[in-house]
């Protein structure tokens, strides 16, 4: 194959090559196009000899064991009298090392992919001279430092991901000057490290782009509600995850009139109660989890799939509609709230439900006996609460079953031997109730 000299487009993904990249592919100088990815077996290094390819126009490496550093592969083709490089795609391997500043002279690169790595370091300043740049991915890598502002003058942007790594410093107005093609914006810093990135965005700053999908995860995007979103009315999915915002969802959010995929609010201070007005999209998915919200729970539109709204301060009892309103929940988690009555036996008419978790309420009445119609229930809670009665037989009719969390509530009467039907079954809690008779010897043998 190497011998090929005139070859231009060599396409080998998704098979089960098993080694290091040959050095002979330097051999192919007329090679535009190679893609290797998807082998999950390609190992070693990017090797300089590699970079000698300067009229290769699209490299795609993703899925495999490529180790190392990228500094002499990008340095060979700077060297290149004339690089055609458009396409870099090297995601999911095990790279190391810094970006090298000669990535900046790469001046005809469009795409550039390199996240789930192990990349550290900064982006380098150069990264300001790839004015054709429209994709660059470098989430979840170990990159660190100030981010440069000079990714602001990446005209071209249109999707740009830097999220899950370590950076570090101040996000302002230059790092999004010049992007007025940008439609995908995520940065962030991973999940369980200190909070070392904020924002500081004059509030009457108007961006020059228009969004569909924002996430800023693990920064200091508040206190306040973010103003210079006032003008966001593209937007598809917004993501503010663990983002210190205390601030109540102002009035011009709800204005924008987004028909949103996904909004996730999660792990901030937002308070007041949530606007009734948000529309979303079909399988939406919302997650307002552990901030200060209250009043009674927010209803919105059939479209909506998973709904998470634990660790909040809604009150009053669960709405007697939700099920019309709500009926093709896949998850509802809406523990740990204030929420009082009883449990609306519509829910088991919700027959797409995967989780169904009401723990830490103040709900009361009867254990409800709705089970039957509920086929890919896997995950039930309702610990922590005042119910009271049996545990229904009907219970064993789930066969998808695997945790079941009933304690810390008034439970009464033996373990319904039809819970042995639950072959999938890995936890069961039902400690502080009022349980008797003996525990059976089935339990724990399946």
């Amino acid at each position: 194959m190497f011998k090929l000299s005139n070859l231009v487009h060599l396409d080998l993904n998704s098979n089960n090559i098993n080694s290091e990249l040959p050095d002979e592919f330097a051999k192919l100088t007329s090679l535009e196009y190679l893609d290797l990815s998807s082998n999950y077996g390609f190992n070693g290094t990017l090797k300089r000899s590699l970079g000698k390819l300067c009229n290769l126009k699209t490299l795609i490496l993703n899925d495999n064991r490529i180790s190392g550093n990228i500094t002499d592969f990008i340095d060979a083709l700077s060297e290149c009298q004339s690089n055609n490089l458009e396409t870099l795609e090297l995601s999911h391997n095990a790279l190391t090392g810094n970006l090298p500043t000669t990535l900046g002279h790469l001046t005809k690169l469009k795409d550039l992919q390199l996240r789930y790595n192990s990349l550290t370091g900064t982006i380098p300043e150069t990264i300001g001279n790839l004015s054709s740049l429209e994709t660059l991915y470098l989430t979840s890598n170990k990159m660190s430092g100030n981010l440069t502002p000079n990714i602001g003058q990446l005209t071209s942007m249109v999707l740009l991901d830097i999220s899950e790594n370590m950076w570090e410093g101040i996000v302002t107005e230059a790092h999004l000057l010049n992007l007025s093609n940008l439609q995908e914006f995520s940065v962030g810093v991973k999940l369980g490290k200190n909070i070392t990135l904020a924002f500081n965005i004059n509030p009457s700053w108007t961006p020059p782009f228009k969004l569909t999908l924002l996430t800023i995860q693990s920064c200091r995007l508040g206190p306040k509600f973010p103003h210079w979103l006032k003008h966001q009315n593209e937007l598809t999915s917004i993501i503010f995850n663990t983002a210190w915002i205390s601030d109540a969802v102002p009035d011009w959010f709800v204005e924008l009139d987004l028909k949103l995929d996904n909004l996730d609010m999660a792990y901030n201070s937002l308070t007041g109660q949530v606007p009734n007005k948000f529309q979303f999209n079909i399988q939406a998915n919302v997650d307002l989890s552990t901030n200060r919200f209250e009043g009674p729970l927010p209803l919105w539109s059939s479209n909506v799939t998973t709904l998470y709204l634990r660790d909040n301060l809604f009150s009053g009892p669960i709405p007697l509609n939700i099920c019309g309103v709500l009926r093709d929940l896949t998850d509802l988690d809406i523990s740990k709230n204030k929420l009082n009555g009883i449990i609306p036996l519509c829910i088991g008419d919700m027959t797409q439900l995967f989780t169904l978790v009401l723990n830490n309420n103040r709900l009361i009445g009867q254990f409800p006996e709705f089970w039957g119609k509920l086929p890919y229930l896997y995950l039930i809670d309702m610990s922590e609460n005042r119910l009271s009665g049996k545990i229904p037989g009907s219970l064993g009719s789930l066969s998808y079953l695997m945790f079941l969390r009933l304690s810390g509530n008034n439970l009464s009467g033996e373990l319904p031997s039809s819970l042995r039907n639950c072959m999938r079954m890995i936890s069961i809690d039902l400690s502080n109730n009022r349980l008797s008779g003996l525990i059976p010897n089935w339990l724990g043998k399946q």
